[in-house]
């Protein structure tokens, strides 16, 4: 394969590279097809994996340099996503040190709080009265919350923090 870039900055075998592998996917359907059994089982197993949490779905986003009008980039954001039988409130706050979020829980109850974004897992505990914080410890970038309060797991979609 060629990494030559021509006058104009494009590789010049970048079609005839996506031509092939066109043509490779091709044939390995013709001469080896994935049976259907397998396409079922994966599509299934997908399915499963998540089928022990509830989806919060985002009901509210706001903020506060949005609201005003202001052009600053470090006005908090708060978000609310809502599951049948949880809400979950969020605020991002911009710091020097990263991004900081700190969450309220309503119905106001303990629970374990996991935050995956772009650098990793950060846990956290929500106390009695539903709160919880993960300060200076986000990298910036896609977000999700996952709350486990004793049997219900709550999780929210990814957002951007």
């Amino acid at each position: 394969m060629s990494d030559a870039v021509n006058a104009t900055g494009s590789n010049d075998g970048g079609d005839q590279d996506d031509l092939l592998l066109a043509d490779l996917r091709a044939l390995g359907s013709r001469v080896d097809p994935v049976p259907a059994e397998a396409l079922v089982s994966a599509r299934s197993a997908i399915a499963w994996r998540t089928m022990d949490r509830e989806l919060a779905e985002l009901v509210d986003e706001s903020s506060d340099a949005r609201m005003a009008g202001a052009r600053s980039t470090n006005a908090p954001t708060l978000l609310a996503f809502r599951s049948p039988h949880l809400t979950l409130e969020i605020e991002v706050r911009h710091t020097p040190a990263g991004r900081s979020l700190f969450g309220q829980l309503v119905p106001a109850q303990v629970a374990d709080v996991v935050v995956r974004h772009r650098g990793g897992t950060v846990s956290a505990a929500a106390d009695e009265a539903g709160r919880f914080a993960v300060t200076d410890a986000l990298v910036a970038g896609p977000v999700s919350v996952r709350c486990t309060a004793g049997a219900v797991v709550v999780e929210t979609d990814w957002f951007v923090a």
